[in-house]
């Protein structure tokens, strides 16, 4: 396989030497370590929502939830027919 080289000039220069200092108090290389971050990735063991979290979209939707102001539907049927009520 032939190697690849991977442009970190738009990493934060702060966040990088953090970084870099916690995997070398680790005893990991930066290759090491997206190494394994690719086999994790390419086995399915997370997802980018595991690295990103929700948006603020997806936050206030479920803050609504919590706070019991969604949308109930007997159905998915229903549900869609609310969906596109309008269209």
């Amino acid at each position: 396989m032939t190697p690849a080289t991977i442009d970190l000039s738009q990493v934060d220069s702060t966040v990088r030497a953090q970084v870099l200092q916690r995997l070398s108090a680790s005893g990991l290389s930066e290759q090491m370590f997206v190494g394994h971050f690719y086999r994790l990735f390419a086995q399915g063991q997370f997802s980018l929502l595991d690295l990103l979290g929700p948006n603020a979209e997806s936050l206030a939707a479920i803050q609504e939830l919590e706070e019991g102001r969604g949308i109930v539907s007997a159905s998915v049927d229903d549900l869609f027919a609310d969906l596109h009520a309008n269209d």
